[in-house]
């Protein structure tokens, strides 16, 4: 301390000094010790034994004191939601293109028109995962007759959706029993065959980032468990 005091011209020094060391002395309204703030973020060293900033410029040293501090999620993919590419060309049938129509199937007016459609297929070739769980979306309009359903077949066999046999948009989630190479539409049912239109067909896959096992399966934004 003499050198300091001999070389500087004006020096302050804190009246409770002992050897080195700044002395705190409790003020007598019983406030505590002296406060401080930081111009700069402060470090500390996690469980690693590695040096990290913690970011505080404040006063407290302690980070997340009051533990309601959240780190980043973990799950991926946790409500259900997540979609994927849309697999079906020409779904909404503007051109009579990309689908390959079996006896009894034509693409007429944005509409792919079935007339006594009878174990017939609207086809198109795409594929699908082993194991991946689907969601089917489609329209049917102008119905007369029979039942119709979706199908994805080849590749060493067939995964069926539920007939149906009224108007409606029909949603399903359906999982690949192998790598399929077809998408189909089938008109069945022994009354004669299928008569009516397909529409605005989707298919993308759900459920990524999940593994599931025997029951379980994709709603909308949702997992289902069966038995």
């Amino acid at each position: 301390m003499s050198n300091l005091l001999d070389r500087a011209s004006i020096v302050l020094t804190p009246t409770a000094y002992n050897n080195g060391e700044a002395l705190c002395i409790k003020p007598d309204d019983g406030s505590g010790d002296f406060d401080f703030s930081r111009n700069s973020a402060a470090t500390r060293v996690n469980a690693q034994g590695l040096v990290e900033n913690v970011q505080i410029l404040s006063s407290n040293l302690v980070q997340n004191g009051d533990f309601s501090e959240l780190g980043a999620e973990e799950v991926s993919n946790g409500s259900f939601s997540q979609q994927g590419s849309e697999l079906v060309t020409n779904g909404s049938f503007d051109t009579d293109s990309d689908w390959t129509k079996g006896t009894g199937w034509s693409i007429s007016g944005g509409k792919a028109v079935a007339v006594l459609a009878l174990n017939t297929f609207l086809q198109q070739n795409q594929t699908t995962v082993a194991n991946k769980i689907y969601k089917i979306v489609y329209t049917i309009s102008g119905y007369e007759n029979g039942k119709v359903r979706f199908q994805f077949s080849g590749g060493g066999g067939n995964t069926f959706a539920t007939s149906q046999n009224a108007n409606g948009t029909y949603t399903e989630y359906i999982t690949s029993t192998s790598n399929h190479t077809f998408y189909k539409f089938k008109g069945t049912s022994s009354e004669g065959g299928f008569t009516g239109s397909i529409d605005n067909v989707s298919v993308v896959e759900v459920g990524q980032d999940w593994t599931f096992g025997t029951g379980w399966s994709v709603g909308e934004d949702k997992v289902i468990l069966s038995n």
